[in-house]
């Protein structure tokens, strides 16, 4: 017995300094909400309206805002071609709220350079295959239309469909053009992921919001948590518990 008091002792000790460090520790990690745009889509989605989108922003109350804008058309809240969203909510939300922007994509040279090079291998893919180009837009309007009858909710999204369909047409996009696209897009996406990392890490603690598109939100989804600096939230459970889930039409 006059062994083992001091040993319960001790243990008494260690847990005292232990338990606050592990509470110090969890306070310090980030929550990153990694949130899917649909662009145009919006506007013929019933179920994901740029009013929703508005709302889910709001319901996340982030700290910061990741936006997949130069750093350009942030500074001077710019129209953003192909990402009406902005315009419609995001600038407005900025406006209104007292949050914490930040860019995610380059500014020029290199977001010059990369459009350059993008748009420089599907040219050369359409006119030296045109059918097979064709098909690839067929089958791009086929999938978002397929999409626009599956969704019923922000939350269905947000799901393993949509990540699984649009991976999908991502393959198929690589595999037709080639591997100068594929490059390009591995490379475009690297960037944005890394400047997420950069945020969370810069962030400490923080609610982070990373607003993307439905397209690429699977890729920040997996470098984050791949990374392991911050808790990165299902978006779709979270959607669900948090009352997007919508109602059967």
């Amino acid at each position: 017995m006059r062994l083992f008091m001091p040993f319960v002792g001790s243990l008494i000790v260690v847990g005292a300094v232990v338990a606050p460090l592990a509470a110090s520790a969890a306070a310090s990690r980030s929550q990153v909400f990694v949130v899917g745009a649909l662009h145009a889509l919006h506007e013929r989605e019933p179920d994901f309206s740029y009013e929703q989108l508005g709302r889910v922003i709001e319901a996340v109350k982030p700290d910061v805002l990741l936006l997949e804008v130069r750093p350009d058309e942030l500074a001077e809240k710019k129209e953003t071609q192909g990402r009406p969203e902005y315009p419609q909510v995001v600038w407005p939300l900025l406006a209104a709220r007292d949050y914490q922007a930040l860019p995610l994509e380059p500014g020029d040279p290199l977001f010059s350079e990369m459009v350059s090079q993008a748009s420089g291998a599907a040219e050369r893919f359409a006119k030296a295959k045109p059918d097979a180009s064709a098909r690839l837009d067929a089958y791009r309007k086929a999938q978002t239309a397929a999409l626009l009858e599956l969704w019923r909710s922000p939350a269905d999204v947000h799901g393993e469909l949509t990540a699984n369909l649009t991976r999908a047409a991502q393959h198929v996009q690589h595999s037709l053009v080639g591997p100068e696209e594929e490059a390009v897009q591995t490379r475009w996406d690297g960037y944005m992921a890394d400047r997420a990392l950069e945020a969370v890490r810069a962030n400490p603690g923080k609610r982070i919001l990373v607003l993307g598109s439905y397209r690429n939100r699977a890729v920040f989804v997996e470098r984050l948590r791949e990374a392991g600096d911050a808790d990165v939230v299902d978006m779709a459970t979270w959607l669900r518990t948090n009352g997007f889930d919508g109602a059967p039409r």
